[in-house]
């Protein structure tokens, strides 16, 4: 059945991004397929998901949201710990959620969302800010007419702050987790991100200004208190960047897991422990870690405002950042 797939990306067109993927990229994605998707419904999966055989209608945003979706899918089907695996689950009917399993007595749900990102012109510096802050376009404006002034040939543009896209993944994943959700479950909204300067961008919509995990998050936290963990990870990164090195599972994946500070009362540590524990992730170490400078001048919530740009720079080791990271990017 692999060969059939491979025999089909063969015949696809030059702008389906599996066309002209690598080997080893491709021949694990028809395994990932054949391991996750029914038999019964293979070619109906590939071509809602993959576009595969007519890719008139291709896509690459909507490919790599699928794309995220099948590695955690396949790393779940090959992990031993995890008992009862099942993709598009319909714990709160009739919404699905893609992926389930169990460890132990331990339920979990996972929702994966990629986000749609706009590609940054070459020539341009893009500024973004952490969070929302007050007045940032006259901040912004008077930086931008500094910068072009000093600089003519420096194009400046205000980067899009992408909280509303959290806060609607947040949400699309309250309606489809269990209402009744107890002790034994655990709900997780993983989101597939770029290179890590882009997780340290939604670890922005979360803790700084007005962020969703704050005290005063923009958007009451109710909303999406059955959301009991998000899990940024790299896997658009994976897809997009380093294809040569993904293997269709989460074994190189960087995974770094943030608790919903308002979660419901009945998500247990056990259980967080334990539907994690099949995930090679940096729960705890991040934690552990605090950013630090040379320089005694700059305040902590700056330090803190890039913890996870410190955190793979200064707490990973070179080998794990190029086992993460093996493709690196300019930041």
């Amino acid at each position: 059945m692999p060969t059939r797939i491979l025999e089909a990306i063969a015949k696809l067109s030059d702008k389906h991004i599996l066309k002209n993927a690598p080997e080893a990229y491709r021949r694990g994605f028809a395994e990932a397929a054949v391991r996750v998707y029914p038999a019964k419904h293979l070619a109906k999966m590939l071509q809602e998901k993959f576009f595969i055989p007519n890719d008139a209608a291709f896509k690459p945003d909507n490919y790599f949201q699928s794309a995220a979706e099948l590695s955690v899918q396949n790393h779940l089907m090959q992990e031993q710990r995890a008992k009862n695996v099942a993709i598009e689950k319909q714990v709160n009917p009739p919404k699905d959620v893609d992926a389930y399993y169990e460890v132990t007595a331990t339920k979990v749900s996972v929702e994966v969302k990629c986000a749609v990102e706009a590609q940054t012109p070459a020539n341009a510096l893009t500024i973004k800010t952490a969070g929302r802050v007050p007045n940032h376009l006259d901040t912004f404006h008077n930086l931008k007419g500094q910068i072009e002034s000093a600089h003519p040939t420096q194009s400046v543009q205000l980067g899009k702050n992408k909280d509303n896209t959290l806060k609607d993944f947040l949400v699309s994943a309250q309606e489809k987790f269990n209402p009744q959700s107890g002790c034994d479950d655990l709900n997780i909204l993983l989101v597939a991100c770029g290179y890590y300067f882009n997780l340290q961008e939604w670890w922005f919509y979360m803790f700084e200004n007005n962020g969703l995990f704050t005290a005063n998050s923009f958007h009451p936290p109710e909303a999406f208190n059955l959301v009991d963990i998000v899990v940024l990870t790299n896997l658009k990164y994976c897809h997009a960047t380093a294809q040569p090195f993904h293997d269709w599972t989460l074994k190189d994946v960087f995974i770094l897991p943030f608790l919903n500070p308002r979660r419901r009362t009945t998500a247990l540590s056990e259980s967080i422990v334990r539907g994690l524990g099949i995930f090679n992730h940096h729960l705890k170490r991040f934690n552990q870690f605090t950013p630090t400078s040379d320089d005694p001048q700059v305040p902590d919530h700056i330090l803190n405002a890039i913890k996870v740009n410190s955190y793979v720079a200064e707490k990973l080791e070179a080998a794990e950042r190029d086992r993460y990271f093996p493709v690196k990017m300019n930041t």
